[in-house]
């Protein structure tokens, strides 16, 4: 035995020796100074000694083996424990090879403490975030996935929320993306102020975070953190020497309700996420409603695709008349899709899925060279100058080419500058970043016309009159409504043009249906008119011919006309009739 002894002694890596009870019968000195024993302490001592606490079922394990015993050679890593005397536990590696015939069996131990801590090395690179510190995508599907599957019955469940941060590709655009990855980063150091508990975050697309919310009975916990974190993750930022404001959308689903495995919770998710950003700056909660109504979105927005290929997208376009003398001036190029069987649809009934999407650039161009075009041939025919207005989408305007497309759109129809009228909706101005004002700014003094459509419906306030590079306000159609019945916003609808033109500003009224209405805005100053008593949006062709007539032709071969009364005329009708507005 002594020579035994001595042999294993030579040998680097920890030997045991066991007998068919599981006792230490032999005992080298690197595996007593693995496990700090002396050697002389191992022998006669159960292997169990050796072991954590936490396996207690090696015994029986071991038994098992030596009852049915095979070769288990090294480099098969498990993850193996061994027990110090000290009570520490410290990572190995086994080879078990059974003595013939009388169950014992030598043990080879290796530590392998460096291998696993290099292991995790890798791991926890593999599975970070080296620009926000976050875990990654592949961490959070591991991570949701062993949750689900280790609830216990008695949980009240998992909610997971996704944030989603609005016009994030905007600071990428603007500012570079070094100033992008400081915002994500700085991003989740304000979700980390708030998290508690087993609260965990990762980062699973560019600028999109998920997070796992422990012990939700329903969506309501987790939808009182997100609201806070939303409020939080507003405020400004400041990133080298810029001062950035950006919100964030989020989705909630709550396990088991809403879902069973990660893929299905975080598909319903994305669909409240969705859902979200159709408003901004707030969250949904899934519902199985919600799924249907994305699913509807989902197949118009393919049906728009289809449409597009196909081209069946065509303009409609609508008069707008010279107050001070009656006469057509121009026109606004309306979208309209002509659907295979449901014939031509109007804005209303596709327009906001079709904003919401990266389609909206192509179609956009489109109208806008397709504008151009008609502005000038109508010009060829009649003689005479006719502006056109031409709607922007909000992706089309944030596009790089977009200043390009412009001048392009004109040098190939041959329409002068001052002819074309760019709209751009309130929400569109204040989302804007400095970088599209300057492009604006140089649209504009190229010769064309910007203006602000809607105005009044969004959020932009007066100050962003002088702020924003614009030549013209529209007033929207819900401020003219009835206002020749004296049902109208007067207040409003009279101090517009007052302060246009003190802003070097002029005016459109939109919504402008009877004979009253138009004395109404001639009354109150207003430049330009457009609305249903001169003609509703109709073909290219239609158009033509209501240049000719000078309006719209009527079905009794009437032609609406709208002739401006002397000044003196007009404000006695009205101090007649409305004498508390006269």
């Amino acid at each position: 035995m002594a020579e035994e002894m001595i042999s294993i002694d030579d040998i680097p890596d920890g030997v045991l020796f066991i007998d068919r009870d599981g006792v230490i019968r032999a005992a080298n000195t690197a595996v007593a100074g693995l496990f700090g024993y002396d050697s002389a302490d191992l022998i006669g001592e159960k292997v169990e000694l050796l072991v954590p606490r936490r396996y207690k079922g090696h015994a029986k394990i071991r038994q098992r083996y030596q009852a049915d015993p095979v070769d288990r050679p090294m480099g098969n890593i498990q993850q193996i424990h061994g027990l110090r005397k000290d009570g520490s536990e410290f990572p190995v590696d086994l080879s078990l090879r059974p003595m013939k015939g009388n169950g014992a069996v030598i043990c080879i131990v290796r530590n392998i403490s460096d291998h696993v801590r290099l292991s995790n090395e890798i791991r926890e690179t593999a599975y970070r975030d080296m620009v926000t510190g976050t875990l990654n995508r592949r961490a959070f599907y591991e991570q949701l996935t062993w949750v689900l599957a280790v609830r216990e019955q008695d949980s009240p469940g998992t909610c997971v929320a996704i944030f989603d941060l609005d016009h994030f590709k905007d600071i990428n655009d603007s500012l570079g993306h070094k100033c992008g990855d400081e915002l994500l980063a700085e991003f989740c150091n304000r979700l980390r102020e708030i998290m508690h508990g087993d609260m965990r975050l990762y980062r699973i697309g560019g600028d999109e975070f998920a997070m796992i919310i422990p012990d939700c009975i329903d969506h309501s916990r987790a939808g009182e953190f997100v609201d806070d974190a939303i409020r939080l993750v507003r405020r400004p930022y400041e990133i080298e020497g810029h001062r950035i404001g950006i919100g964030c959308s989020a989705g909630i689903v709550h396990a088991p309700t809403d879902g069973a495995s990660a893929e299905e919770l975080v598909s319903n998710a994305d669909l409240a996420l969705y859902d979200a950003k159709a408003v901004r700056g707030t969250y949904s909660v899934f519902t199985p409603r919600l799924r249907a109504k994305v699913e509807q979105r989902f197949s118009l927005l393919s049906e728009l695709r289809a449409a597009g290929e196909e081209n069946r997208f065509e303009l409609h376009f609508q008069p707008q008349v010279d107050i001070r003398s009656g006469a057509i001036c121009g026109a606004e190029a309306l979208l309209r899709w002509m659907h295979p069987t449901r014939g031509i649809l109007p804005p209303g009934q596709f327009i906001d899925v079709l904003t919401d999407s990266e389609l909206s650039v192509s179609v956009g161009r489109w109208a806008l060279f397709e504008a151009c075009r008609q502005a000038a041939s109508w010009q060829a025919q009649s003689d005479r100058p006719i502006r056109i207005a031409v709607n922007l989408f909000p992706w089309q305007v944030k596009t790089r080419k977009f200043f390009d497309d412009v001048r392009e759109a004109l040098d190939t129809a041959g329409l002068d500058p001052q002819l074309l009228e760019l709209e751009l909706t309130e929400n569109t101005i204040i989302e804007s970043s400095d970088e599209f004002i300057r492009v604006l700014s140089a649209v504009r003094d190229e010769g064309v016309n910007v203006a602000l459509d809607d105005f009044g419906t969004g959020y932009a306030s007066l100050n962003s009159l002088t702020r924003f590079p614009i030549n013209t306000i529209k007033i929207d159609r819900s401020f003219v409504r009835d206002i020749g019945s004296g049902k109208g916003n007067w207040p409003v609808l009279r101090m517009m043009p007052k302060l246009a033109r003190d802003l070097g500003l002029t005016t459109v009224a939109e919504g402008v249906e009877t004979a009253e209405d138009a004395m109404m805005i001639q009354h109150f100053g207003y430049d330009y008119g457009q609305g249903y008593y001169w003609g509703k949006a109709a073909r290219s062709e239609e158009f033509v011919k209501m240049l000719a007539l000078g309006g719209a032709e009527k079905s009794d071969g009437r032609v609406t006309e709208f002739r401006p009364m002397r000044i003196a005329a007009l404000e006695d009708i009205v101090k007649r009739r409305f004498p508390m507005f006269g």
